[in-house]
């Protein structure tokens, strides 16, 4: 590796890890005190620390969702992938993130209607085919956890360690996980729900701030001083790109644009679907809030990437090899353009110290977001998934959440040492972005038709998956054979390799499964049997063990609907009613958007946001590959006039992302926020004649 860039101090980095690590834990312990006191929250009770009590509204579950596909190698790929392919990038990185939140607003709405008491998408799984399916599912959910948390930490330490003064590695993969331990532990997903809407808010402040710095300051001169730089550049012939027409930065047929698209779109797919904490946010979210709030984050999301994109990963394109360039006069090394440093490269240029300050907190924050829904999602499997299934399957209440925290802790620390593993074994963030498709795609298509089709029989689902692993990893590696002459890191981390092996374990098991399903033994599947299964934890007795053991060999019961459904509303009213204790609310959260447990819509209304889930994420896949990208995809480079707009509305599109995700939860929730620092005020500022402090503030009821 060539000689290393410093810039900022270590101080700076030890700061954010530290410091800001520090402030949020505190901050976000001390929210779920007050929520516990003024709203009558439970954060002892294992409902609301594994699915917030099902009672999230929808600016909240918006911005929680948002902030869930903010990943921190987002931000610094698509830099990196503009810098590579050209200005198309910019597009297919959002593309590729578009069309997986509809679809989980798709399984989210289904599993609503059919297993509205799960906690994770792998209890599904067993009670629709057994323990050995259960199982199977189990590694690759486990696996995808772990490689997709490991990969965010992978690149957001090394980004961390470049821009803060060389910081020592190792340092920073321990401590980005740290904090967020503490206030995962103690808050569970509502805290994460709380410290996702914090993240989504400042991460939005900040990239309003660099995107216009950066495209206003005198180096770059706006929208047009930018488009004649990249004309220039591409005059020069100093950065042909191969593939794309005319080797230009400025087209949108850019063949390693597209490839990259095709191969994130494919492991995004693996990220969301066999991700369990993405079901949970599902799962928390008020039944009239979960299709809404993820059409909104699926239609704002490429406020991340679209404009950074096209604006930091274009000026990088200009700037790279000027004098005032940060490796200057050597150029850029294959290393730090895998490892995400252009972006931190080109706002030290720009903006200098506070402008490198402000993405090492963004991708801090991003990052940590992440690795705290992984801990939620893991604790989540490892309590109802592990421990309640096959140790104790009597569990109550305090015994789950013991293992919920133990879980949390346990994976924090695994998380990071596998990541602390990758980077000595010399792999980057590139290359994991590329692999990890590779495993965790086969499951994909058999868990979706898992929740949505009612005719995948139980060996389909089994050898769909283990057919299409195998299959997949050989097509990877001879085809890094057979282009590249050899089988290494280097020949495996190419594009062709990656993007044959990622398509085939995504469709492969898909086909299989159908054709399996539809010719060896058919079956049609009872929806019925996952509604009658109470998953629900309880502060009392738990769960008669017999209606966790379903699977579909069992036979209906004879109980009519309306019985089912009253079954269900008396269930969810007593979740959290401590014994002895007030009777606790469902509260709003910081949206004030009443839910209780107890208003499940009828199935008429299930059907209805069904049928705009599924219509919206088809209508979302076709305008992001078909109508927009294709007709870009000929010969032909940006016009001065297209390209104007294909900046503006970028910008609009973030500004208007601010305004919907990241302010409008505090509108939205003015009235709790208010009751809380009503309570607040009664409680330690007001006080009588002696100067004590007055009784105890017992807010009104929502």
């Amino acid at each position: 590796m060539s000689e290393s860039v410093q810039l900022l101090t270590q101080a700076s980095g030890y700061g954010i890890l530290v410091g800001v690590g520090a402030l949020f834990a505190g901050g976000m312990i001390l929210t779920t005190k007050l929520l516990e006191k003024y709203l009558h929250e439970n954060s002892h009770s294992t409902e609301t620390f594994s699915v917030a009590n099902r009672s999230v509204g929808l600016f909240l579950s918006a911005s929680a969702v948002y902030s869930s596909w903010s990943w921190a190698t987002e931000l610094l790929w698509v830099s990196t992938m503009v810098y590579n392919y050209g200005i198309q990038a910019s597009y297919y990185y959002g593309a590729g993130l578009a069309v997986q939140i509809a679809v989980m607003a798709t399984i989210g709405i289904h599993a609503k209607k059919k297993i509205p008491k799960a906690h994770t998408c792998l209890e599904i799984v067993q009670l629709r085919y057994g323990d050995v399916l259960h199982g199977l599912y189990l590694f690759f959910a486990l696996a995808n956890n772990l490689l997709s948390c490991s990969s965010m930490i992978l690149g957001a330490s090394g980004a961390i360690a470049i821009i803060a003064g060389n910081l020592n590695i190792a340092a920073s993969t321990m401590l980005i996980p740290f904090g967020v331990l503490l206030y995962t532990v103690v808050g569970g997903l509502k805290a994460t729900f709380l410290t996702d809407f914090v993240h989504t808010l400042v991460l939005l402040l900040i990239l309003c701030y660099l995107n216009t710095s950066v495209l206003t300051s005198e180096q770059i001169g706006g929208i047009d001083g930018l488009y004649d730089l990249l004309v220039k550049k591409d005059a020069s012939g100093d950065r042909y790109v191969e593939g794309n027409y005319n080797g230009s930065l400025l087209t949108g047929k850019s063949q390693g644009a597209l490839f990259f698209g095709l191969i994130l779109t494919a492991g995004n797919f693996g990220l969301t679907v066999l991700d369990s904490s993405f079901w949970q946010k599902t799962f928390s979210a008020s039944p009239r809030a979960t299709v809404p709030a993820y059409l909104i984050a699926s239609f704002l999301i490429f406020s991340n990437v679209w404009p950074l994109g096209s604006i930091i990963g274009g000026t990088a394109i200009v700037l790279d090899g000027t004098s005032g360039w940060p490796t200057y006069p050597r150029p850029l090394t294959e290393y730090e353009i895998d490892s995400g440093f252009v972006l931190p490269f080109v706002l030290k240029q720009i903006l200098g110290n506070g402008g490198v300050g402000a993405i090492l907190l963004v991708v801090y924050l991003a990052v940590t977001s992440t690795v705290s829904a992984q801990m939620i999602s893991v604790s989540s499997i490892l309590t109802f998934d592990i421990y309640k299934k096959f140790i104790n399957p009597n569990a109550q209440n305090k015994q789950m959440i013991r293992v919920s925290h133990i879980g949390v802790i346990v994976f924090g620390i695994v998380a990071a040492a596998f990541s602390l593993m990758l980077h000595y074994v010399g792999l980057n963030m590139t290359w994991m972005g590329y692999f990890y498709p590779l495993i965790i795609c086969p499951a994909v298509l058999p868990l979706l038709f898992t929740i949505t089709w009612d005719r995948q029989t139980k060996l389909a689902a089994f050898l769909a998956p283990v057919i299409s692993l195998p299959v997949g990893l050989a097509v990877w590696l001879s085809t890094a054979k057979h282009y590249y002459g050899e089988i290494s890191i280097s020949s495996t981390g190419e594009q062709l390799p990656c993007l044959y092996a990622a398509l085939t374990v995504l469709l492969l098991p898909g086909i299989l499964s159908i054709i399996i399903s539809l010719t060896i033994n058919p079956k049609k599947f009872d929806w019925n049997k996952l509604k009658e299964v109470d998953l629900i934890v309880t502060d009392g007795s738990s769960t008669p063990n017999d209606k966790n053991t379903i699977t579909v060999n069992d036979t209906v019961s004879n109980s009519s609907n309306d019985e089912i459904k009253e079954k269900q509303d008396l269930s969810e009213v007593n979740v959290n009613v401590d014994a002895g204790s007030q009777q606790n609310e469902s509260v709003e959260d910081i949206t004030h958007e009443p839910s209780k447990l107890s208003e499940q819509l009828t199935d008429k209304e299930l059907d209805f946001w069904i049928k705009i889930a599924t219509g919206a994420a088809i209508s979302i896949l076709l305008i992001t590959w078909v109508l927009w990208p294709l007709p870009l995809y000929r010969d032909w480079i940006f016009t001065r006039a297209y390209f104007r707009g294909y900046v503006t509305v970028s910008l609009i599109w973030l500004y208007s992302t601010l305004l919907i995700v990241g302010i409008a939860p505090i509108v939205a929730g003015r009235h709790s926020i208010a009751r809380v620092f009503k309570g607040i005020y009664h409680d330690y500022i007001k006080r009588d004649g002696l100067g004590v402090a007055a009784a105890t503030y017992n807010p009104p009821k929502a």
